[in-house]
């Protein structure tokens, strides 16, 4: 029997290769993972409106944690729990994007709103998961960042070194993760992630066995337990056939 029972992978710049497909050889190892009867799962940033065109390549039956921890799928039909961020949040995020001259998007349950469309598609009555904002400046996105984790309040990420996800305080890809092993009477030691961006930093440290990707930021390849190849050279394949030898 396989040492690890969970296998959760981060999808932009890991299981996906630069076009956003998944390589026929990281199809194939998944498979392999599943007949050896470790549970692969997916642990990303996007929704589920945006992520879910992926799901068939793991089976129904496993879980999913989406926008960086904020929605926890028991399974591909079934919620298992939500984090909303505070009715004030919004409004706060949306000014200071517009006040820095940023792009911006916001994640609610089912629904991806962008900046283009935020005056027809925002609901100010409406649940919110997660605010995004970006721009090339790298000086307002560190100003951003210090300013938003000064309050305290919420969780500051970004899956890119020009962006920054902003989520409930305590919520992550590790928080989603911790509520998977839990139902799934999984130690922590048991579970494998994969990722290459400041999102995954804390699911990589919660882990048995974290893995950075090639292409992933030095600061993910400093804590984690392994290197595998690039997001172009199949390094999801690479690190599940370590894996089952």
């Amino acid at each position: 029997m396989p040492k690890y029972k969970l296998i959760a992978l981060d999808l932009d710049g890991s299981l996906l290769q630069n076009d956003l497909k998944i390589s026929a050889a990281n199809r194939h190892w998944i498979k392999q993972a599943e007949e050896a009867g470790i549970v692969v799962s997916f642990a990303t940033g996007r929704g589920r409106s945006s992520s879910e065109q992926y799901w068939d390549v793991v089976r129904p039956q496993a879980p999913m944690v989406v926008v960086n921890g904020a929605e926890v799928w028991r399974n591909h039909q079934e919620l298992l729990s939500r984090h909303l961020l505070p009715a004030h949040a919004i409004p706060r995020f949306h000014k200071l994007a517009l006040e820095y001259k940023t792009w911006y998007w916001a994640h609610a349950p089912g629904k991806l709103v962008r900046k283009e469309a935020w005056a027809t598609d925002y609901d100010p009555q409406g649940d919110w998961l997660k605010f995004g904002m970006a721009t090339e400046d790298s000086a307002v996105i560190d100003h951003l960042r210090d300013l938003v984790e000064s309050w305290g309040e919420f969780e500051v990420t970004s899956s890119a070194p020009t962006n920054l996800e902003i989520s409930k305080k305590g919520i992550s890809k590790a928080s989603g993760l911790s509520e998977i092993a839990k139902i799934l009477e999984i130690d922590p030691s048991e579970v494998v992630v994969v990722g290459d961006s400041l999102n995954d930093l804390e699911m990589i440290k919660w882990a048995g066995f974290g893995v950075a990707m090639g292409n992933a930021e030095a600061s993910i390849k400093a804590v984690a337990d392994h290197i595998t190849g690039t997001n172009e050279e199949d390094g999801v394949a690479q690190l599940i056939q370590l894996i089952l030898e």
